[in-house]
C-alpha cells in the first residue's frame, strides 16, 4: 500500500499545471503558495508575474469512506505594462488555466475521479492597481480516493 500526504496531492496539482503550460508560448512562473496574500507579499511576488500559485486551501476528509476532497485556489497574477491597463493577460491566463483544470487526469496516483466546482473570481482592488498588480483566484476541488490515517498519511 503507498502512502501519501496532502504535501504530494498539492504538488501533483501543481506538476499538472505545469506541464500543461510548458507548451505554451507565454513565459509564466508555476509554483505552490501557502495560501492567502498581504499587500507586502504581493508586492514582493510581482517580481515572478505573470504567476499561477496553487494553494491547498481545504480538505474535505471522507472519514473512511473514500470520499474525500481537496479544495483549491490557483492564483493568477499579472503586471500591468503600457500595453495593458486593463489587465488583459490576466483574463488571458484565466481562460488558459480553466481548460487545464478541468481536464486534471482522472486516473492520478491518488485515485483522483473528478475535478468539480470550478470558480474564477476577479480580485481586482483599487490597492492591487495602485501597484499594477492584477489577480484572479481560481477554485476547484480535486475529489481524491483516501482515507486519513491517526499518522497524517493517506492510504490508499
Amino acid at each position: 500500500m503507498s502512502r501519501y500526504t496532502y504535501l504530494d496531492i498539492r504538488d501533483e496539482a501543481v506538476k499538472i499545471i505545469q506541464s500543461a503550460f510548458q507548451n505554451k508560448k507565454i513565459k509564466i512562473s508555476i509554483e505552490a503558495h501557502a495560501g492567502r496574500f498581504t499587500e507586502s507579499e504581493i508586492r514582493r511576488l510581482a517580481t515572478k508575474t505573470p504567476a499561477i500559485l496553487t494553494s491547498l486551501m481545504q480538505v474535505l476528509d471522507g472519514e473512511g469512506t473514500d470520499n474525500s476532497e481537496c479544495r483549491f485556489i490557483s492564483w493568477v497574477l499579472v503586471r500591468a505594462d503600457n500595453k495593458d491597463k486593463i489587465y488583459d493577460l490576466g483574463l488571458k491566463l484565466t481562460s488558459l488555466l480553466i481548460p487545464v483544470i478541468r481536464t486534471v487526469p482522472n486516473k492520478s496516483a491518488y485515485n483522483a475521479t473528478d475535478v468539480k466546482d470550478i470558480e474564477a473570481e476577479n480580485l481586482y482592488t483599487g490597492t492591487l492597481d495602485n501597484i499594477n498588480i492584477s489577480m484572479w483566484a481560481v477554485s476547484w476541488t480535486w475529489k481524491v480516493r483516501s482515507t486519513q490515517l491517526p499518522e497524517g498519511d493517506i492510504a490508499l
